[in-house]
Order: structure tokens, then C-alpha cells, then sequence
């Protein structure tokens, strides 16, 4: 082969695959582009609900690293909150204890503020029953006043007579003593100094207007140099940072305690309490800017001292990355403790429950040692926060268990959740997470919304909700992580219920198409089943057992010679009508008109166990309402006609045949065909309604009356068939002389069969002598003349085979 052959081989089988394959490629987008295009309505809802959600949660991160709250975090809290509360109470580690000014403290010592005078003997009972430290959610950022008595025990020394001028003068000092420190505040110092181990609050104002407000004139900062001994010393920042430079919670002013009781303790920290925008304390915020100085929390504060460790705090160009406490003992012993990624410094508060879920020890059983004989074995090595908790003093805030629960709570939980290391957090990490949740869901119903019907993804969303849920507990909210689960809830809610509206609208105008198309041949009460089933009208066959049913008017020829168009065309329809009325009643499907011919069947596409019963009681029925028809048409001067029904059963292939635009729903098969033959036999026996054994074996037992017509061939079959004739109810005035009929002409029909000729004409002259107008009769007692002349012969089965169709 010359290389010029070989290059015009290769192009040709080249042409040949190209074409080939745009051949191919052109069969499967047509007949994928229908169902594309109908599609793509759904795909671009859930694309552009999946787009919305995505965007809302990369903005959601934005506004969160900024420290601002916006609607999903609204949300998203309320969902934490839920789960918190079907988590349930937890026990705290009892490492950490309330020291409670409560009803029966306020009862005992009788008033409000209580006299500082107590305290002094309640921490000394308190150091005996072992407590570790005391840190103050409460401020004393007045003096106490001395007492009239005070006051009035130098002045009656004073009063004496004679009095030297050494005693007068010691007088004068212990009065103008009183003026700066009462006994009740040196009591109360005294008792700290004693103690030694206590953390003084104090609060802050976060905001400018809120410092003017309440602090007026006064130095914002007035006495912050009593406090920095508290300062935290351990950060690490870079080198071109300064604190000012970092979106820490910032102070624009303070108040303390009065500098006398400060020089109590070296210990000191802030003990707000930051809420959310919906006022629930869920944060605990660890550190603060207060004048440059970075200042840690009473929570902070306090836990460190009593873990015997200090404060480390690690910074990077946004914020503060990392919080540590290291024991200063041993560096290498450190606790993490896990802040928000906004920088900030705060933690998410594992709250143990609601209120009282930590011990409350009463002050009053503090300064009188009363304590049971449990409780002295819980104060021994806790640490204890002081707070108000008697209603009316005590400063109540609504948290994720409790409406309103004593605040000191929040820092006793942020204590516990560091002494245990079970913090909520949100790691950076889990946006990741987050957003691969939403682009799956996403993905996921899209698909699923696209190829199921509404209620599997009904059943589906509710299965995303139960598995999303038990996915969380088992791998976030249950270790302790908070991951957002609204957004990917919403999402998939939002593509159900749009693209389910959209289905809905779109379905009712096919139900309207559906309907005009089927009305005139399926009953109201099986369209609306077909409509809530449309795969039941799908292109193609399903193979099913039925039955169907052939009509046709004899003579039709004939009588439209007789008539004008117009006039055939009144007599038809008036035929038609009520025939295909006990069609359509009979929840039969009226397949078509074939001239004057009626076809239908039962059994499809409405399910239908006795579609024989049904198909013979719907026939019966015609037979009467064509009585009524003869003597309506013989009123007006109309032709007579007669007809002729032909039933018979089994399996058929059934389905909307033709093309994908154009179709009908009709059925195909032998059984269609032998029911159309059995139609036509009906002029030959003389009777009306001529069924198959098919259709016999599956009436009910007595419910008609037939007899056994004949055994048959058809035309192009082989297979011989017994034929039955359905008889009308009033074939006789007396149902026994139905039977009694029956009886005769079965009776013949075995002698027949056995060619026992004298008896079978026997049998049929009784039947002819009841009936002497019956065809059928007639045509055996000829046959039986013809075969007594010539016998069958030994092969002979009994069957006769008709020529014609």
C-alpha cells in the first residue's frame, strides 16, 4: 500500500470516528436536554441558596474576628444555649465555692450594707477550716463610717472632769482616727492581712460616656498605681507592638476600693461580667487594657494564685493567640487555656448549670463557725468568691440554664472550667469544618431535591436534622467544641421548601394538562390517582393482567347509508355518552373510539384486584342502558341497533405509547387481540356479550350467570379457547329458568363433546323448546345434523376453528 493510500485510509477512518462520535454525542443530548432543561430550574434554586448561605457564614467570620454580633451568632447562641440545656447540670470539681452574703447573713446582722466589722472574724474561721483564697466579687470604694457608739465612747472621756492633757490629747487622735478608718474597715483589714490570701475586685467602665456618667470629674484612673502589682508580666508580643495597638477589652475608667482596705492584699482584678447583645453571659473576658497595663480578671486572677501559677499571654499581629498558666515551680508545668479567635482574650464559659449548682457557704456561718460537719470538709483547700446573693442586693443576670442566676456564678464556672480544662471553645479550625458542612448539605440535597420526590426529601431533611445533631454531639458540642449547625439547617430548609413550591407550582399546571388530556377517558376519581402517581402514565408498557373490552354496533354499514351526517352524528353520541359514562364510573379507562366501536379496560393505571368483576358488571350494565337507548331513538324516529361486547383477561402491556410528544395510553398484546375477536364472534353465536375462560376464572363464584358457549380456534392461533356467554340477569323472568337453561345446554355441550349425538340433540331440543329463538342452540343442533351424516373421527377435540376473523 502506497504511503498516499495509507493517509487517505487514516483520514477516512478518522472522518468516520468524528462523525461517529458528534452522532453519538447528538443522541445523548437529545435525549438528555429534556430532562436537563427541566432540571435546571432546580439546580440553579439550590445553587443559589448553597451561595447565599456560604456568603452569610464568610461574612459571619469577618464580623466575629472584628468583635461585632450579628444575626447568625444571635442564632447560632440560641442553639448553644438549647444544647446546653439538653446537656444538662455538670458537678463541679468542688475546688471552687461560694461565699455567700445571703438572706440569713442579711437576717442575722440586719442591714445592708453589712458592717465590714464581721469579716475580720469570718476569715480568721475561714483560714482554721483550711479555705485556700478568697477572691471579691464585691467592692468597698467607700469608708465605713464610725458608729455613733465609736464616736461616743471618746467623747464621754472627754466629759470627765479633771481630765490631763496627755488623756484629752489621746482622745482628740482616736477621734480623728475614727474620721479616717472606723473600726469596722480595720477590723476588716486587718482580717485580710491575717488571711493573706485574698483577690480584691474592682469594676470597670468600658466605654467614655459610661465613665463620665459615673464617675463625673473624677480621674478615670485615680489610684491605678495601688492595683499594678496585679499587672500581668508574662507577654510575649512582637517587637513593633504595643497593647493600644491590639482590639483588647479596653477600660476608659475604673473605680477601687477606698486605699486604706487596698493595702490589705497585693492581689487585685476586675470582676465584669460582659453579656452578649441578648444580656446573657456566655464569655468570660480574661484580661483588659486599663491604661496600657494589661489587667487579668477575678476569674484569672484568683485561680492562678490558688494553682500557685502565673499568667502567660502570647500575642501575634491581630491579637492574643495563646493563654497559658505556668507553675512557678516548674515552667514545663503549664495549664492551656483556649480563647476566642477574635484575639480578644475572652473564654467560652462551660457554665456547670443554674443557680446554686456551686456550694454556697453563708458569711454568717463564717463569722459564727458554724458549719456542718460537710461543709468543713468541703472547705478544706477550696477557693471561695465573695458575692451578694440575698434577693434585692444580689447582682442577677439570665444565663444559658437560668434566667437569672448570681453572677459570681459566671466567674465560678470560668474558675472551674480552668481547674478542670473542660472549656467550650471555637478553634479557628472549625471554620473549615463549617464550610465543608455547608457545601456538602449543599451538594448533597441538590441532588437529592433534583431526582426524589418531595416527601423522601421530607424524610431526608428530617434525617440531616437527627444526624447533623448526633454528629455534633458526638464530635464537636461533646468535646467541647461550638460548631455553627444553623446555617446548614437553613440552608437545606430553605432549598426544600423553595424548590418544593416550585414543584408544586410547576406540578399543578401538569395536573391541569394531565387532566384536560385524561378527562375524557379516565374517571375524576382515577385521574386524581394517576396524578398523585404520574409514573403510572409513564412512556412505555408495563406488562399487567386486565381485562378489556370490545363494543361495536351491528350493521353499522348499513345504518349510516339510512342517515345524514348530522343525524348519524347525533345518534353516535348519543350512543357514546352513556356508554362511556358507566366506562368512566366504573373507574374503567376508555381507550378509544374505533368508528362505532367503544375499547376500554380495567385494572390500569388504577390498581384493581376484580377488574373481571368489574369489566362484566360494567357490560351488563350497557346491555340495560342500551334498552333505554332503543326506545329513546324509536321516539325519534332513529334507527334500531344492537351491539355486540367481547371481555376477556390477561396479561397485556399497558403504558403511554407513541412518541415522547405525542402518545396515548392504551394496551397491546394477544389478550387485546382475542378480546377484539371474541367481539366479533358475538354475531355468530347470537348473543350479546361473549367472554373468555380467563375472564370466567376470575368472577366471582354465582355471581353471573354463563354458560359454557364452545371451545374455539381463532384465526392465527392455535391454542384452542372456551368461550363463555355472559347472560343479562332477565335472559329469563325466573333465575331457575336460567339455570335450568344453563343446565340443558351444558348437559349437550358433553354428550357433544364425547359424540354422543342423540343425547347432545336431545339436551339442545329442550334448550331450543325454552328458547326458541337462541342461536346458539340452533348452531350445535346443525352441527350435530352435519356430524351424524360424517363423523369427526377418534382425533376430533371438540373445537371448532373459525376461518375468519
Amino acid at each position: 500500500m502506497s504511503v498516499q493510500s495509507s493517509l487517505h485510509l487514516t483520514e477516512t477512518i478518522r472522518l468516520f470516528l468524528c462523525s461517529s462520535r458528534d452522532f453519538f454525542m447528538k443522541k445523548l443530548w437529545i435525549k438528555w436536554r429534556g430532562k436537563f432543561i427541566k432540571k435546571l430550574p432546580i439546580l440553579i434554586i439550590c445553587a443559589l441558596v448553597m451561595g447565599l448561605s456560604y456568603s452569610w457564614l464568610m461574612k459571619h467570620y469577618f464580623n466575629f474576628t472584628t468583635g461585632k454580633e450579628d444575626a447568625l451568632y444571635t442564632i447560632e447562641s440560641k442553639i448553644f444555649d438549647y444544647k446546653l440545656r439538653l446537656r444538662g447540670k455538670q458537678k463541679p470539681t468542688g475546688k471552687v465555692g461560694i461565699l455567700a452574703i445571703d438572706e440569713k447573713t442579711i437576717k442575722t446582722f440586719g442591714e445592708w450594707p453589712i458592717s465590714r466589722r464581721y469579716y475580720g472574724q469570718a476569715y480568721a474561721n475561714l483560714k482554721k477550716a483550711g479555705v485556700k483564697w478568697i477572691g471579691y466579687d464585691a467592692i468597698y470604694a467607700e469608708a465605713e463610717k464610725a458608729s455613733i457608739d465609736d464616736v461616743s465612747k471618746e467623747l464621754s472621756v472627754l466629759s470627765k472632769p479633771g481630765l490631763d492633757s496627755k488623756v484629752i490629747k489621746q482622745s482628740m487622735d482616736n477621734i480623728q482616727t475614727l474620721r479616717e478608718m472606723s473600726p469596722a474597715d480595720e477590723s476588716f483589714l486587718k482580717g485580710m492581712q491575717s488571711f493573706e490570701n485574698i483577690v480584691m475586685g474592682y469594676f470597670y467602665f468600658g466605654s467614655k460616656e459610661e465613665a463620665k456618667r459615673n464617675m463625673g470629674n473624677r480621674p478615670r484612673y485615680e489610684n491605678l498605681e495601688s492595683i499594678l502589682s496585679s499587672e500581668i508580666q508574662g507577654i510575649d508580643m512582637p517587637k513593633d507592638k504595643k497593647l493600644g495597638d491590639y482590639n483588647l477589652r479596653r477600660v476608659e475608667g475604673i473605680t477601687l476600693n477606698t486605699p486604706h482596705l487596698s493595702q490589705g492584699t497585693g492581689h487585685f482584678a476586675f470582676f465584669n461580667n460582659d453579656a452578649d447583645e441578648d444580656a446573657i453571659n456566655r464569655w468570660l473576658t480574661l484580661v483588659a487594657n486599663v491604661d496600657g497595663h494589661l489587667m487579668p480578671s477575678l476569674a484569672l486572677k484568683t485561680v492562678a494564685e490558688s494553682l500557685n501559677r502565673e499568667p502567660f499571654i502570647f500575642f501575634n499581629n491581630t491579637g492574643i493567640e495563646s493563654m497559658a498558666l505556668v507553675n512557678r515551680d516548674d515552667e514545663s508545668d503549664t495549664i492551656e487555656i483556649p480563647i476566642d479567635s477574635n484575639g480578644q482574650g475572652r473564654i467560652l464559659v462551660n457554665p456547670r448549670g443554674p443557680s446554686q449548682t456551686f456550694h454556697h457557704f453563708s458569711l454568717v456561718d463564717a463569722y459564727n463557725d458554724t458549719f456542718t460537719a460537710a461543709e468543713r470538709k468541703s472547705l478544706k483547700g477550696i477557693t471561695l468568691l465573695l458575692g451578694a446573693t440575698a434577693t434585692g442586693i444580689n447582682d442577677t443576670r439570665p444565663s444559658p440554664f437560668d434566667p437569672a442566676i448570681d453572677g459570681v456564678e459566671n466567674h465560678a464556672s470560668g474558675m472551674d472550667n480552668i481547674i478542670k480544662g473542660d472549656f467550650y471553645k471555637r478553634p479557628t479550625s472549625i471554620f473549615n469544618t463549617e464550610r465543608a458542612i455547608v457545601i456538602g448539605a449543599g451538594i448533597l440535597f441538590t441532588v437529592m431535591l433534583i431526582y426524589s420526590p418531595a416527601v423522601v426529601s421530607g424524610l431526608f431533611l428530617i434525617a440531616f436534622f437527627i444526624g447533623l445533631y448526633y454528629l455534633d454531639k458526638t464530635l464537636w458540642f461533646g468535646k467541647g467544641i461550638w460548631t455553627f449547625t444553623a446555617i446548614p439547617c437553613m440552608e437545606v430548609s430553605l432549598m426544600f421548601t423553595l424548590v418544593t413550591l416550585y414543584k408544586y407550582m410547576t406540578e399543578e399546571q401538569e395536573k391541569k394538562k394531565v387532566k384536560g388530556a385524561f378527562q375524557h377517558y379516565l374517571s375524576p376519581e382515577v385521574i386524581d390517582q394517576v396524578l398523585d402517581n404520574p409514573d403510572q402514565l409513564r412512556l412505555g408498557g408495563q406488562r399487567k393482567e386486565l381485562t378489556v373490552f370490545f363494543s361495536d354496533v351491528r350493521g353499522f354499514t348499513t345504518i349510516s347509508e339510512t342517515l345524514t351526517p348530522e343525524k348519524l352524528s347525533e345518534l353516535m353520541n348519543e350512543y357514546f355518552t352513556p356508554m362511556t359514562g358507566i366506562v368512566l364510573r366504573s373507574k374503567g379507562v376508555l381507550d378509544k373510539y374505533i368508528g362505532d366501536a367503544i375499547m376500554a379496560f380495567w385494572g390500569a393505571p388504577l390498581e384493581m384486584e376484580n377488574h373481571a368483576d368489574v369489566a362484566a358488571g360494567a357490560a351488563i350494565e350497557m346491555l340495560y342502558a342500551l334498552d333505554k337507548l332503543r326506545l329513546e331513538f324509536k321516539k325519534k324516529g332513529l334507527p334500531d341497533i344492537d351491539i355486540g361486547i367481547g371481555l376477556n383477561s390477561g396479561p397485556m402491556s399497558v403504558g403511554n405509547m407513541g412518541s415522547g410528544e405525542r402518545f396515548t395510553y392504551t394496551v397491546m398484546g394477544d389478550s387485546v387481540n382475542l378480546g377484539a375477536r371474541l367481539e366479533g364472534l358475538t354475531k355468530e353465536y347470537g348473543i350479546k356479550l361473549m367472554i373468555s375462560e380467563f375472564t370466567h376464572k376470575l368472577l366471582p363464584a354465582g355471581k353471573y350467570f354463563t354458560r359454557d358457549l364452545d371451545d374455539i380456534r381463532v384465526k392465527g392461533k392455535n391454542e384452542p379457547v372456551k368461550v363463555f356467554h355472559l347472560m343479562r340477569p332477565d335472559f329469563f323472568p325466573d333465575p331457575n329458568m336460567i339455570r335450568e337453561f344453563i343446565g340443558y345446554f351444558e348437559q349437550g355441550r358433553r354428550a357433544y363433546k364425547t359424540q354422543s349425538w342423540q343425547e347432545a340433540q336431545d339436551s339442545f331440543a329442550k334448550c331450543l323448546f325454552m328458547k326458541p329463538d337462541d342461536k346458539a342452540t340452533s348452531i350445535y343442533l346443525d352441527r350435530i345434523s352435519h356430524y351424524v351424516d360424517e363423523a369427526p373421527g377418534q382425533t376430533w377435540d371438540g373445537v371448532y376453528t373459525f376461518k375468519h376473523k
